[in-house]
């Protein structure tokens, strides 16, 4: 009984991961936007983001293009194909 209890577990535990992981992937890939670059090594400000930002905009390499700091202050740039 106790080995029936725990696959029984097992499997409401593997039902939720396949449900909740497409689930996330989607949220993720649905918004768009892919960081393309970014870190301490490439930005120094913010400024020089948002230039190579407006720069991908104006040549038409992608829809738009934008640029965010996280939480550790790195600044990265994202961009919607």
């Amino acid at each position: 009984m106790k080995m029936r209890r725990s696959l029984i577990a097992a499997a409401l535990t593997l039902g939720a991961a396949v449900v909740s992981i497409p689930l996330t992937v989607g949220a993720a890939s649905a918004s768009g936007w892919e960081t393309v670059g970014g870190g301490p090594a490439v930005y120094s400000s913010m400024d020089q983001c948002n230039a190579e930002a407006a720069q991908l905009k104006a040549d038409g390499t992608y829809k738009d293009a934008r640029c965010y700091t996280d939480s550790k202050g790195w600044i990265f740039l994202e961009v919607l194909r």
